[in-house]
């Protein structure tokens, strides 16, 4: 089994993804946008709303502040400042959950942040420690299985994460070396087929029956 996990709550304003929330209904776990770099607090309420009316995991979709670039852009920030924007996202999500009595499971790095955290060893362990800071029972979900091991050594738990998109299928998934806890998913059409073929299970649970 697997995890299929999406990014909600990435609209703000005027400016809405509906599609999200239709995507959501065939995952297992949702990542919930932090307001840095999209989403806002009444999206991310909406968000969390659905989440426990359908019982799926939720996690802290965080990024770089960059509204304006969707976070897609990369920024040099300090040991110190990266720490900040991670503790602020996670909090935020940690904090709005909890007034649902909701917990978040897991995390999720977007756009420039999740490149740099699956290519440079240091900008990952910045971020571990961060997500150390406010809770160390947190999954940081990545896509380098070499950063998963160096995470894992700081003591933080970390999800092997695979990305779907038109060419692949679960067949090919399961046949990779390095098996993923879970899947992301960014457009409807893909996850409503993956979940024609296989019905997904939160990777979250799993870590706390031990079997990642």
């Amino acid at each position: 089994m697997f995890d299929f996990n999406c990014d909600v709550a990435q609209s703000y304003g005027v400016y809405r993804n509906d599609e999200e929330l239709e995507m959501a209904k065939y995952a297992s776990s949702l990542n919930v946008s932090a307001g840095l770099h999209s989403g806002d607090p009444i999206n991310i309420r909406r968000a969390l709303l659905f989440a426990k009316e359908n019982n799926v995991a939720i996690g802290a979709h965080i990024g770089f502040p960059d509204i304006q670039g969707f976070g897609k852009r990369r920024m040099d920030l300090t040991a110190d400042e990266l720490e900040a924007v991670v503790i602020y996202q996670i909090g935020a999500i940690e904090a709005y959950a909890k007034t649902m009595d909701l917990a978040i499971e897991h995390v999720r790095c977007h756009g420039a942040l999740k490149d740099m955290v699956n290519e440079n060893d240091e900008v990952a362990k910045n971020v571990a420690n961060a997500i150390k800071k406010v809770n160390p029972w947190l999954n940081l979900y990545v896509q380098n299985y070499e950063i998963k091991k160096i995470i894992e050594d700081l003591g933080l738990k970390s999800a092997y994460e695979v990305d779907f998109n038109e060419t692949t299928s679960i067949r090919q998934i399961r046949e990779m070396a390095n098996k993923p806890d879970t899947i992301h998913f960014r457009k409807l059409d893909d996850i409503k087929r993956a979940y024609d073929v296989i019905k997904p299970t939160p990777v979250n649970y799993n870590r706390v029956q031990g079997q990642i």
